[in-house]
């Protein structure tokens, strides 16, 4: 039963923006799985609407999964009540703002807010990341009192300027603390850099992190009127307990 999960949400992470349909033989070579076991699980989720047959016989995802997106949204309404601020900060800096909280050992995206023009950046709601080399990741993990379970995280390294020494990565979480932001220098994706603070309720307790993202070349130049930006937007929130 737990290996058909597994393989069921597989199939489902193969669909993307730019595949939005998808046959079974290509499915079968996507994920190196015999085409008997995949019809099996495919028309599984089909009979529960999760996944559809199309005309051409290629399947997508279902509306089953809009209910589903619903009460998700309705779990996490209130962290859309910062988007009018995240929308002011997006218009002062010109760059893509993200909002996102932490789920287990990953940091996953609520909101992403992007100027008029801008490099895509490609994250989308709902995505998730390392929690260790992303700059809303490290803010949320330098909130955890726990450091010695930061250990336990295995450090894959995606760049050459990923962190993937604990006892360094422990250091910049200090630090980050200490001065109440985070950058992210090349460290999930080259090219892009990030800055990001914390958002605290009424209790003074990290709830999810704001970031600021874009070309490395355009935001080191401007790092320090970011940041200003960044801790404005931030500080207001958590004081206005806009969250809750």
């Amino acid at each position: 039963m737990v290996n058909s999960v597994k393989k069921s949400i597989e199939i489902l992470n193969c669909f993307t923006s730019d595949q939005l349909e998808i046959g079974i033989t290509e499915l079968s070579k996507k994920l190196n799985m015999n085409k008997s076991t995949l019809h099996h699980i495919v028309k599984s989720l089909s009979d529960e609407g999760i996944l559809i047959r199309t005309k051409d016989r290629k399947y997508r995802l279902g509306t089953k999964l809009l209910l589903w997106g619903d009460l998700v949204s309705a779990q996490y309404k209130h962290y859309f009540n910062t988007l009018p601020y995240i929308e002011e900060l997006v218009k002062k800096t010109n760059e893509t703002v993200h909002l996102a909280i932490r789920e287990n050992d990953k940091a996953t995206y609520l909101l992403k807010v992007e100027p008029k023009v801008t490099v895509k950046i490609k994250t989308s709601m709902g995505a998730r990341r390392p929690i260790y080399c992303t700059g809303v990741g490290k803010v949320l993990l330098a909130a955890d009192e726990k450091k010695n379970q930061i250990k336990d995280i295995p450090l894959e390294a995606f760049t050459k300027n990923t962190v993937t020494d604990h006892d360094e990565l422990l250091d910049e979480l200090n630090t980050i603390k200490r001065n109440g932001f985070a950058i992210d220098r090349e460290e999930y994706e080259e090219g892009l850099m990030c800055l990001a603070a914390p958002v605290k309720d009424i209790s003074g307790d990290v709830v999810c992190a704001i970031s600021i993202s874009g070309p490395e070349v355009r935001l080191s130049e401007n790092k320090n009127t970011l940041t200003d930006h960044l801790l404005t937007v931030t500080h207001k929130i958590s004081k206005n307990s806009i969250l809750y």
